[in-house]
């Protein structure tokens, strides 16, 4: 987790991030609906997609097309600020990225086994709105804010909320990144095994 770390003097104001495989079971359509809900209220925050249909590989599924012709529909019609940088290299680049994002979305449809992104979010202080589905719940813990990516209004609300509520954005970001210290430092997860190994020995 040493890569990710928080950076608040460039975290922007209304940024939306996501970044995982650009597919229908992590939700990326629900996201951009969501995104849609929100910008008569919040007309000037943006939405960054990150990543690609498969692993090192990008393919314009039908998927990657219907999200991309919504995206562009909402450009059109209602001056929408949505970037898709296709591939984000791990360690180089996507620090950065949850850096400078209000917050990050997970909107996964499936049963989601752990998320590391969450962590790797929550490490660098940035708010999460994520999936009640799968392992993303116990990653997040109070830490977090916990949607059915597939009620739009609900994901929107939690969304909106964040975005224009500073000191609840803060309040849950450090709350986020002392989770993540607690909870996936591996310093502090080697302590507590070798005391755990010491009480079974004694």
């Amino acid at each position: 987790m040493q890569l990710f770390a928080p950076r608040e003097d460039i975290r922007e104001a209304k940024t939306i991030f996501f970044v995982g495989r650009f597919d229908e079971e992590k939700g990326v359509l629900e996201l951009v609906r969501a995104y849609a809900r929100l910008l008569d209220r919040h007309p000037d925050a943006a939405l960054v997609i990150g990543g690609t249909s498969g692993f090192g590989v990008h393919r314009e599924t039908d998927y990657v097309r219907k999200v991309r012709d919504l995206a562009q529909s909402l450009v059109r019609n209602q001056k929408a600020r949505i970037h898709f940088p296709g591939y984000i290299h791990h360690d180089r680049d996507l620090p950065a990225w949850f850096q400078r994002a209000t917050v990050f979305a997970s909107p996964s449809l499936f049963q989601e086994p752990f998320g590391l992104v969450n962590a790797e979010a929550m490490a660098c202080g940035t708010p999460v709105v994520g999936s009640n589905r799968g392992g993303i719940p116990e990653v997040l813990g109070e830490a977090g804010i916990l949607v059915n990516p597939e009620e739009v209004e609900e994901f929107a609300a939690a969304l909106s909320n964040l975005l224009e509520r500073a000191d609840y954005r803060a309040s849950l970001g450090r709350a986020a990144y002392l989770r993540c210290r607690e909870m996936f430092d591996w310093n502090i997860i080697a302590r507590r095994w070798a005391s755990f190994l010491e009480g079974v020995g004694g």
